[in-house]
């Protein structure tokens, strides 16, 4: 892997239960750690959902081998959420690829 392709700073964030005073549970998302990614558009499309006219786009993430990636994880970047579909490790190259898709929120 070229550290020269690796151009863009992402942030994952993973989802933790946090107890409050009272006792309760709640989720909330919690920075884990900062990666350099190469980050190429993979594709777009407009679609119906509901009555709502959507945009999606998924990009592809290339990071440096990591292994405390998981699926369950949210990537921040440019100021816009993504959700982990896929993680794929090359060894070879040793870099994680992530196929992730922008959440519409």
């Amino acid at each position: 892997m070229q550290a020269g392709l690796l151009r863009e700073k992402i942030t994952f964030y993973r989802n933790e239960t946090i107890r409050d005073n009272f006792g309760g549970n709640s989720q909330s998302w919690v920075k884990a750690f900062d990666k350099r990614a190469r980050v190429t558009f993979k594709n777009g499309q407009r679609k119906e959902i509901a009555g709502e006219i959507v945009n999606s786009t998924s990009n592809t993430f290339m990071i440096r081998y990591c292994k405390d990636i998981t699926a369950n994880m949210r990537i921040y970047y440019d100021g816009r959420k993504y959700k982990i579909e896929s993680i794929n490790k090359d060894r070879i190259q040793q870099a994680t690829i992530i196929e992730a898709e922008l959440i519409n929120e």
